[in-house]
């Protein structure tokens, strides 16, 4: 079991691949993302959004061209300075926003590394009344039998439970839920690059970093053969929670 502090720590390490996070890493799917609009005739362009966890900026970007008027805020430093969001370096658990700051938060590939109950107690109190959470990830989709075998090739940790809804508390609670399935091209070098974005290859040596391109160019090579580029099948898991 990884100990929060050092969760933590994990989570704040991948500005050191910025550049290539931004060029493998798919962004999220336009219907996983509205979810945060159902039930609500108002657009983005009425929404002060604090995009938590925004790292690079792969959702940022897209938020901004909806018209939301976006506030960024990670710890990681290197990362933000790809951000094109006006940014804040904080956490989760202080965020340095004002109470009543923001109508939306939205947490995209870094539930995970919070303290769930700390970030929850955080985001209600820098939630308008009635304001609404959209946790987003992102995961290979490891139902189909040569994904599940890439993702532990890489060491992705990427486990689909079909049960699994979050109940951080806070007064935070859940009101709609959406799976939507895509794909994202890539070629073997994208592939292997998509493993050096893993908190697994950030944290390893680099004997082991060998060994798991290595392992991953011999799978691609003879078990499952990719040649130019191949649609890597991918899920998107969308939960909305709203501040009762």
């Amino acid at each position: 079991m990884v100990r929060p502090r050092a969760r933590a720590a994990h989570g704040r390490g991948f500005g050191a691949q910025a550049e290539v996070y931004d060029e493998v890493r798919p962004g999220y799917p336009d219907s996983a993302v509205d979810l945060a609009l159902t039930d609500r005739s108002d657009g983005w362009e009425a929404l002060r959004v604090c995009d938590l966890g925004a790292g690079t900026g792969i959702l940022s970007r897209q938020l901004l061209s909806r018209g939301a008027d976006v506030i960024a805020v990670d710890p990681d430093t290197a990362a933000l300075e790809r951000n094109p969001a006006p940014s804040r370096v904080g956490t989760a658990e202080d965020t340095g926003l004002e109470s009543d700051s923001v109508d939306l938060v939205i947490v995209a590939q870094a539930w995970h590394w919070f303290d769930e109950a700390a970030a929850a107690a955080e985001i209600a109190r820098i939630l308008a009344p009635g304001g609404r959470l959209l946790i987003l990830i992102n995961q290979l989709d490891v139902r189909i039998d040569w994904v599940l075998r890439l993702s532990r090739i890489m060491h992705a940790g990427d486990v689909y439970r079909p049960q699994y809804r979050p109940e951080p508390g806070a007064g935070l609670e859940l009101v709609g839920d959406r799976l939507v399935e895509f794909t994202t091209a890539l070629d073997v070098d994208g592939i292997v690059d998509l493993a050096r974005t893993r908190s697994y290859w950030l944290r390893s040596n680099e004997a082991t970093r060998s060994r798991v391109e290595s392992n991953l160019r011999g799978y691609l090579r003879d078990e499952h053969p990719v040649t130019g580029t191949v649609d890597v099948p991918y899920m998107c898991l969308a939960y909305l929670l709203e501040l009762k």
